[in-house]
């Protein structure tokens, strides 16, 4: 810890007279800090969140924080991966205690990155590095030729079953040589061509269009020769990569794909697995919205330049170790590519991968993630976990192997499910398709990697071996009230979008699939199985819902496990992990629905006061309060033709008529019983009698459904959460129907 200045007033006059490490550090605490603490701090007493009293330190100290001795030369190492922040300088200033006396937090501070220059004597101490197009601006190439060389030599898990073997390339290669003018397309498949290849993930944008593009009309003179000329700056960038790591093969996908071929298209789309999985390493262009643009340099301007800083260190042969440098912190993430849909399929399928975010680069594999300013994270390991596999035990009794192995199965599929709800599901649904039937296709090596494990079929984004939990999807907007927001340019994926059905590029509302997947709306998706309650969904004695039993089924009925119970309708699709289009597909099964309607309020402030006076028994309840105002929520209660059943289990409310003294029904408000939240806010309006199937018991769930009166089938609306538990044995009682969901 070192002083620095004696008041927070000293350094912000020496940052306005022209001080640039002191403009540096002034910056990194207005970044970090809001605008009242810092004016209390420069008055000299503490922010009125922290008491308002006079500070007794006002000085400001730097302190820091250097990983160069806790660490390997500039790589993950084997084994376990220990997190690593970076190397930093911590800028602290107000203090409520004497700091050099006790140990205390100050009551501002600030966060600088440290970072060293490749080719200096501190570069072979400090991994971090800054690279811009304005400094190191090459600097990409030697941290993901470093990385990438460690990765092969040291991480078994990012490598091939076979580590002895090539993997298989895919249908068409770019043979890119070792300098331009030589370029063309490479039949590698029918050449048996087994060679380390890159592949590229990018957005399209306009420059796609306007570039050269592989065509049924133009394949044979690609295959003589490809002028990199006539590419898009984002292709031309990644060629280049290629080269300069010593890859001779690269994979890219408009000009490895036949455009406007759809048999070749649907044929490669469903080997993107192979594709991006067997890639040597693939290049994430993730900053750039348009493949005109490019997206290396990177152009990132901060607030305050970095400024030098001496070490005050020798090396291990007694040289200085000259200067490193101080920078502000970049933030992680961010970039158009993040926001779409087909490349979420791409980075998780991809062994290795470098991304080029908004701000800074890194290094992603199976074991660890590398960012250019020294920070060092575990790998989310998701593409393990989709080519996990059970491991076979020839020892031992071969019962006990075989009760083994099926306890293991079942572990396996309940880690799958999981993966697929918490993990695929909630990310994917976050990011936007130009195209919206892309919706499966743009997954579906994905699913077909997860069906592998789960074992079932695969409905429209949906498990069939896990049919209640999957129909119990939920919008975001069903867990807690967000600011509504157009689709418009996306940035981020964390950015919520109000949900709503999907449009083409004309703005017309299409079907993309049945209502009661969630790939009918585009948004964002969440599963809210816990923990705590996760096997109640699992559970079939709690299921309220079955498939039609086996002698009410044809014989002729296509079925992957023909001794296996199915959920659809016998003249519906044919619907899996390798269907990329899923347009229709109908459920086939047996359900109590009930018929109810909306209880009526004045308005939306009305709904919210009768739901603050309800039990907070379930989540949904409890996010309506808050939901109310946004148009998603409704209060349900049964109509007249459910009358009879409540009468004969007593739960009929009955008032005294003061005009005649006979009792009559009293309906409404005594009999709501639930709270429903409807996917899409506009689909509520004019909405009064429609249909709550129970799904669920212990947590009493279900789907609001709408009857066709022209087909007598349903469809979905929303989700319903049964509050009153007095109302519980009617959603129980009376015969089981049949129950045609589309």
């Amino acid at each position: 810890m070192t002083f620095y200045h004696p008041n927070l007033r000293s350094l912000r006059d020496a940052a306005v007279a022209g001080c640039d490490m002191c403009r540096l550090c002034w910056t990194a605490i207005v970044q970090r800090n809001n605008a009242e603490d810092i004016d209390a701090v420069l008055a000299g007493r503490c922010p009125e969140s922290q008491g308002g009293q006079p500070l007794h330190d006002e000085r400001v100290w730097l302190t820091g924080y250097f990983q160069d001795n806790f660490r390997g030369r500039g790589t993950p190492g084997s084994g376990k991966v220990a997190a690593d922040r970076g190397s930093e300088v911590r800028v602290g200033c107000g203090n409520k205690d004497d700091p050099e006396a006790t140990i205390s937090n100050p009551v501002l501070e600030g966060v600088l990155s440290v970072f060293a220059d490749p080719g200096t004597p501190a570069a072979s101490r400090f991994v971090e590095r800054y690279i811009t197009a304005n400094r190191n601006p090459d600097g990409h190439i030697e941290f993901a030729r470093a990385l990438l060389n460690v990765c092969t030599k040291n991480h078994p898990e990012c490598g091939l079953v076979d580590a002895d073997t090539m993997p298989e390339m895919p249908t068409r290669v770019l043979d890119v040589g070792t300098s331009p003018g030589s370029m063309k397309l490479v039949l590698a498949r029918q050449r048996g061509l087994r060679e380390p290849y890159l592949a590229l993930s990018y957005c399209w944008g306009q420059g796609v269009r306007d570039a050269t593009e592989l065509k049924d009309e133009n394949i044979t003179s690609l295959l003589e020769f490809i002028d990199e000329a006539s590419l898009a700056a984002t292709q031309q960038e990644c060629i280049t990569i290629a080269r300069q790591l010593g890859i001779r093969y690269v994979w890219i996908d408009s000009l490895c794909i036949i455009q406007g071929n759809l048999a070749d298209w649907t044929c490669e789309s469903m080997g993107m697995a192979q594709v991006y999985g067997n890639a040597t390493l693939t290049i994430i262009a993730a900053r750039s919205a348009d493949s005109r643009l490019g997206f290396v340099a990177n152009r990132l301007e901060q607030a305050a330049p970095p400024c030098a800083l001496p070490f005050g260190r020798k090396d291990e042969n007694g040289r200085d170790m000259g200067d490193i440098f101080l920078c502000l912190q970049r933030s992680r993430g961010g970039g158009p590519l993040n926001a779409r849909g087909w490349c979420f399929q791409e980075g998780v399928l991809s062994r290795r991968k470098i991304i080029f975010e908004v701000q800074k680069v890194y290094y992603s594999c199976q074991r660890s993630e590398r960012w250019e300013d020294g920070a060092l994270d575990e790998s989310d390991r998701l593409r393990a976990q989709l080519f996990q596999s059970i491991p076979q035990n020839s020892l031992g009794n071969p019962d006990t192997n075989a009760r083994n192995q099926k306890l293991e199965r079942e572990r396996l599929r309940t880690q799958m499910l999981d993966l697929w709800y918490k993990k695929i599901l909630f990310s994917y649904t976050q990011r936007h398709l130009t195209n919206p039937f892309d919706i499966f296709a743009a997954i579906s090596s994905i699913a077909q990697l997860a069906k592998q494990t789960i074992g079932s079929r695969y409905l429209a984004g949906i498990w069939e071996g896990d049919m209640v939990r999957g129909l119990l999807w939920q919008t975001w907007f069903s867990f807690r009230a967000k600011s509504k927001r157009n689709l418009g340019p996306i940035i981020s994926p964390l950015i919520s979008i109000e949900p709503r059905r999907p449009t083409d590029w004309n703005g017309k509302t299409v079907v993309r699939a049945p209502s009661w997947s969630w790939a009918s709306i585009q948004g964002e998706v969440h599963e809210r199985s816990t923990p705590r309650n996760k096997a109640q969904y699992q559970n079939p004695s709690n299921f309220l819902i079955r498939p039609k039993p086996k002698q009410q089924m044809s014989d002729t009925q296509n079925d992957d496990d023909p001794g296996a119970q199915t959920w659809t309708a016998l003249n519906s699709p044919h619907c899996d992990a390798d269907v990329l289009d899923m347009t229709a597909c109908e459920l086939h099964f047996l359900g109590r629905p009930k018929h109810v309607r909306l209880f009526q309020v004045k308005s939306d402030t009305a709904l919210a006061d009768i739901l603050l006076s309800w039990p907070v028994g379930h989540p949904l309840c409890r996010q309506g309060r808050r939901l109310a105002g946004q148009g998603y929520m409704a209060i349900l209660e049964p109509t007249e033709r459910e009358y009879d059943q409540l009468d004969k289990l007593g739960l009929l409310p009955f008032e005294d008529n003061p005009s005649t003294g006979a009792k009559s029904a009293a309906i409404s408000p005594a009999s709501t019983f639930a709270v429903a939240c409807f996917d899409i806010a506009a689909e509520r309006v004019g909405v009064t009698d429609c249909w709550f199937l129970p799904l669920l018991k212990e947590i009493w769930e279900g789907l609001l459904l709408y009857k066709d009166p022209s087909d007598k089938k349903f469809r979905r609306l929303g989700i319903v959460a049964a509050v009153k538990k007095q109302f519980l044995p009617w959603m129980v009682f009376g015969p089981e129907e049949e129950v045609h969901l589309v």
